[in-house]
C-alpha cells in the first residue's frame, strides 16, 4: 500500500520586508527604500516597529526590538511598520530580519540604482519580499 503524504500548512509570514529603489523626493538621488512591517493589523492603532537596523559594505542587519505608540494617537488601524532609506547601495547585500522571538531569516540581494533582484532566501522564511511598489502593495 503506498505510503500517504501529509501535507502540513504552510505558516504564514509574520512580516514583510520591502527593498526597492526610488528617487529622493528633496535631493532627486537615487536611494533604496527599506520598509519591513507586521502582516498582522492592529485594529486601535497604527504602532511603530521598533527596529535596530546595522549597515555594513556588503551586509544590512534588522532586529526587531518591540512595537512603539504612534507619536499622534489619531486611531487608526493597520500593521506596525518600520521605513527607513539608504544612499548609495551598490552592489550584493546579505539581508538578516531577526524577530522579536529571536529567529532569523537571512536573504542575498543585488542592489543597484534602479533595480533590486533578490538573489537567495530561506527555504522557511517568516518574511515575506517585495522589491518593488506593485509587489508591496498588492
Amino acid at each position: 500500500m503506498p505510503r500517504q503524504q501529509t501535507t502540513r500548512p504552510r505558516e504564514a509570514p509574520e512580516y514583510r520586508l520591502l527593498i526597492t529603489p526610488q528617487i529622493a523626493e528633496r535631493t532627486q538621488r537615487p536611494i533604496t527604500l527599506v520598509a519591513l512591517e507586521t502582516t498582522k493589523a492592529f485594529a486601535t492603532f497604527r504602532y511603530e516597529l521598533s527596529v535596530k537596523a546595522d549597515v555594513t559594505p556588503s551586509s544590512l542587519h534588522f532586529t526587531v526590538l518591540g512595537f512603539r505608540t504612534p507619536r499622534l494617537s489619531l486611531p487608526a488601524a493597520g500593521p506596525a511598520r518600520f521605513q527607513q532609506e539608504f544612499e548609495r547601495l551598490d552592489g550584493t547585500f546579505d539581508v538578516t530580519v531577526k524577530g522579536i522571538d529571536g529567529r532569523s531569516n537571512s536573504f542575498s540581494f543585488r542592489i543597484k540604482p534602479g533595480q533590486v533582484k533578490l538573489l537567495k532566501s530561506p527555504k522557511k522564511p517568516f518574511v515575506q519580499i517585495a522589491t518593488t511598489l506593485s509587489q508591496w502593495n498588492s
